[in-house]
């Protein structure tokens, strides 16, 4: 099977968050991003639009190559004082080596993981099964290996109560809100099959 990093799934913005069969995971402030770690030890870090961000965030491209083969899609962040600091991302883009070595020397980046596209030690292409069980084996990927940081699992819950609570408790922080993603959902590139609400209001 060919390895080809495939297309995000994006998230339709909604006032409220959806009830019934759905996962919720904390959306925070930082930077979409799919990585690959190819059987040959090859490492993509690719942005929404597909811009190679490698060159901006070199500790994470290095720490990839101690992965497994897998494809994995994500958000890049920040922490400075206390909280998510987007515009030290930006101070990652278009910079010099020795300008973005400063930089990952005070303030390291991190990836944080919501789901796994590609895992060759379960079976391969995994995007058409469920989101249960894509989770499912992104939570053993994690355990299997003992990934720490800069790698974190996104913090995910099947209790509206508890999310809503994220978007009041967390908003300091830098967490922008919370995606909602369909139990039962595949990963499909390109669509907006998610649901984001950006902004707690006083239910």
């Amino acid at each position: 099977m060919e390895w080809r990093l495939p297309e995000a799934m994006l998230a339709k913005a909604v006032k409220d968050l959806p009830t019934g069969p759905f996962a919720y995971e904390a959306k925070r402030d930082g930077f979409r991003a799919i990585l690959s770690r190819n059987p040959e030890y090859a490492v993509e870090i690719r942005s929404r639009q597909g811009t190679l961000l490698n060159p901006g965030f070199p500790e994470l491209a290095a720490a990839a190559r101690d992965l497994p083969p897998v494809i994995l899609d994500g958000e890049i962040v920040i922490w400075h004082d206390g909280r998510l600091a987007f515009v030290r991302l930006l101070r990652r883009l278009n910079r010099s080596p020795e300008s973005v070595a400063a930089e990952v020397r005070s303030t390291p980046a991190h990836y944080v993981v919501f789901d796994l596209l590609r895992d060759e030690g379960a079976g391969g292409n995994v995007p058409r099964l469920p989101y249960q069980d894509r989770r499912a084996r992104l939570e053993a990927l994690f355990a299997e290996h003992e990934l720490k940081p800069p790698w974190t699992l996104c913090p995910m819950t099947l209790d509206r109560s508890e999310a809503l609570s994220w978007m009041r408790e967390w908003a300091p922080a830098g967490i922008e809100g919370v995606v909602a993603k369909r139990l039962a959902g595949t990963y499909q590139g390109g669509a907006r099959g998610w649901e984001k609400a950006r902004k707690w209001t006083p239910w």
